[in-house]
């Protein structure tokens, strides 16, 4: 019988090294203090909000186009197609958490709107229930081809049952002083995606409740740097560490470390390049002077787009201009060319 026990598996994590990812965290966290100060912080804000949407999303294989997104997000273009609903259901749900998180307490209430909004403008009937089904992780080969069943979840008769004490536990956890809350979260989400409640959406809504939790005690830098973001970034590594600590998890007997260990170093990478943005702020010289160094500092070929994440107080104009400029002054050279332009210094 699955039982669980989060506040013996939060102390029982505290190993030497998870402490020291820990102190990492703390230690960095300061930094987004920093940030409501910047002007026009709006657009760092909503350039990490729109990433976690469409990384969130493209984890799940749901993607469109730049130039799609731009208008989703920027045009406020309507829904057309189901990855076009699925976009903007998940930017409806992170937006309401993100606006009222400090309001918000973890209830199945929250997990369930959260779900339904997802699923509101395409499935209303869909979203917010749980699975009736049994569900199964499975992998595939590079055509699509089933290879194995990885995983199986809780029973569809079991989830309400398993998610109330998942709850339960989370919440008397982190009234416990003792508790380190970064473990208690991702073993939290760790423990949800093993439920897997719904029959569609697990991993959109586990990211959307880390978003959560991770606010909620005060971890903001999905504020200014998406989570999602990074961990599309080291997806393969994402995988392996889920499937390292759900083994043994219906025996009771699973290793939380490496999902947690994963999740640790994802928010020490966020906090580094958020240090990294106020940097550059911070450093004399005219948009010219810090696009050209965002370009050395990169090392790899540059996009425009990542240089626009950097450089939050500058107009995509001005970047575009301080572009042509160090073109014409030989200072920068095209990797490639068009929509996804890259460069490079000379």
């Amino acid at each position: 019988m699955k039982t669980f026990s989060l506040k013996e598996q939060s102390l029982k994590l505290l190993s030497p090294e998870i402490i020291s990812l820990i102190s990492s965290v703390e230690e960095k966290k300061g930094l987004t203090f920093a940030l409501p100060k910047k002007k026009k912080l709006n657009r760092l804000h909503d350039l990490s909000k729109r990433r976690s949407v469409t990384s969130s999303n493209k984890i799940e294989g749901i993607e469109v186009t730049k130039r799609r997104e731009e208008q989703l997000f920027l045009e406020n273009a309507s829904a057309e197609t189901k990855e076009d609903y699925a976009l903007l259901g998940y930017n409806k749900a992170l937006t309401y958490m993100m606006e009222n998180y400090k309001y918000l307490s973890l209830e199945e209430s929250l997990i369930k709107d959260l779900h339904y909004m997802v699923y509101q403008d395409y499935s209303p009937d869909f979203g917010g229930k749980y699975k009736v089904f049994q569900n199964y992780i499975n992998s595939y080969d590079s055509k699509g081809n089933y290879i194995e069943t990885v995983f199986t979840p809780s029973k569809p008769e079991d989830v309400e049952g398993h998610i109330g004490n998942l709850i339960w536990q989370f919440n008397d956890a982190a009234s416990n002083p003792l508790t380190n809350k970064l473990v208690l979260i991702f073993i939290f989400i760790l423990d949800f995606l093993c439920i897997h409640p719904f029959s569609d959406g697990n991993g959109r809504i586990s990211r959307l409740l880390t978003t959560f939790l991770l606010l909620k005690f005060g971890y903001s830098m999905d504020e200014y740097y998406s989570l999602s973001y990074l961990i599309l970034e080291h997806q393969d590594e994402y995988y392996t560490s889920l499937n390292l600590s759900d083994r043994k998890w219906h025996e009771n007997d699973n290793d939380p470390t490496p999902f947690v260990h994963f999740h640790l170093l994802r928010l020490i990478e966020g906090y580094k390049r958020i240090g990294y943005i106020l940097e550059v702020s911070d450093m004399d010289g005219k948009c010219i002077d810090k696009v050209l160094r965002v370009i050395k500092d990169y090392k790899l070929p540059t996009s425009k787009s990542y240089i626009e994440e950097i450089l939050f107080e500058f107009t995509r104009t001005s970047i575009e201009k301080a572009l042509s400029e160090l073109l014409g002054k030989k200072l920068i050279g095209f990797v490639s060319k068009g929509h996804v332009a890259t460069y490079t210094t000379i």
